[in-house]
């Protein structure tokens, strides 16, 4: 495979889609939850249903961004495609083995075997009619036209979560092999955990001048301090 790390798989953009994608599994998983406790149910079919919004609000967070998509058949949702790479959101319900559970649905092992469509300058380059107007453009054409039917890498987004808590957002290249995923460079991109640390600001008292810059230190620095 190409690439071992979602960073790779993403490039230049792996800090963007980084952040886009907290936000919106953050926001979605605020959404469930709020209709959860309003419905007042003992059991998680609600809550459970969110892996539809999920796909959705990914595919319009990144088309908003200005990034493709690529529809998935047979089920026919559609999934961003950044950096020539797919990007599939899922919730991991507790208990369940995302890796065979993934390998389950004819939809998702579709994902593996997606191509890229090459987005060519129009006709002409094919034709042989207009020339290139730069040294980048060639370029890009020249690596879009090597893209071309090259099967995209999988980044799967693994989002585990409950209606009382978001525990982990967890990202990493899948690949599918001899009917089994294997995940690749897997790692953590928003814990609660983390999120729960926090940072403390110690800022110097002053009646007159200006005061110092505050100095931020992260609560997980203090601890291995102490």
């Amino acid at each position: 495979m190409a690439y071992i790390t979602p960073a790779e798989a993403l490039g230049a953009h792996e800090r963007m889609a980084r952040e886009l994608i907290v936000e919106v599994v953050r926001s979605r998983h605020e959404s469930a939850v709020d209709g959860h406790d309003a419905a007042k149910t003992r059991f998680l079919n609600f809550f459970g249903s969110q892996w539809r919004d999920l796909l959705c609000d990914a595919r319009d967070a990144f088309k908003e961004r200005g990034f493709g998509t690529y529809k998935l058949r047979p089920g026919g949702y559609r999934v961003p495609v950044v950096n020539d790479a797919l990007l599939f959101v899922i919730r991991v319900p507790e208990g369940i083995d995302v890796v065979r559970d993934f390998a389950s649905s004819k939809t998702r092992v579709s994902s593996f075997f997606a191509r890229r469509e090459p987005e060519l300058f129009g006709n002409s380059f094919v034709d042989g009619g207009e020339e290139a107007r730069n040294a980048d453009e060639l370029e890009r054409f020249e690596k879009l036209v090597e893209a071309a039917g090259a099967v995209m890498p999988v980044v799967l987004v693994m989002v585990h979560s409950t209606p009382h808590q978001l525990s982990s957002i967890d990202w990493a290249v899948a690949e599918y092999r001899s009917g089994q995923v294997h995940l690749h460079g897997e790692e953590s991109i928003w814990s609660q955990h983390f999120a729960d640390e926090g940072v403390n600001i110690d800022v110097e008292s002053f009646d007159s001048g200006v005061p110092e810059a505050p100095v931020i230190v992260l609560a997980r620095e203090l601890a291995s301090d102490e």
